[in-house]
């Protein structure tokens, strides 16, 4: 059984693209960030991931293609319709 995760898909700019939450330690360092983002990529086979995660501060930090951070940056996550993928 593998660790789960909550997603969310969303339209931009005619793509889904798909949210997923991460721990924070996933995305502490730069080489984390992208190796957590390469393993989902990997994993649902599809290049159009963003990662977000909230730390103490409640600040989200996203790691993504800078146009579909540019967009999700601002939805508050708490009105996300978040699902669960099993990685």
């Amino acid at each position: 059984m593998g660790q789960r995760f909550p997603f969310a898909n969303f339209s931009i700019d005619g793509k889904t693209v798909t949210l997923i939450m991460v721990a924070e330690a996933g995305v502490a360092t730069p080489e984390m960030a992208q190796r957590s983002m390469a393993a989902f990529k990997q994993r649902l086979q599809k290049d159009d991931v963003v990662l977000v995660a909230q730390g103490v501060s409640l600040a989200p930090t996203y790691i993504g293609a800078k146009p579909y951070v540019d967009k999700l940056k601002n939805m508050p996550l708490g009105k996300v319709n978040w699902s669960q993928v099993e990685m």
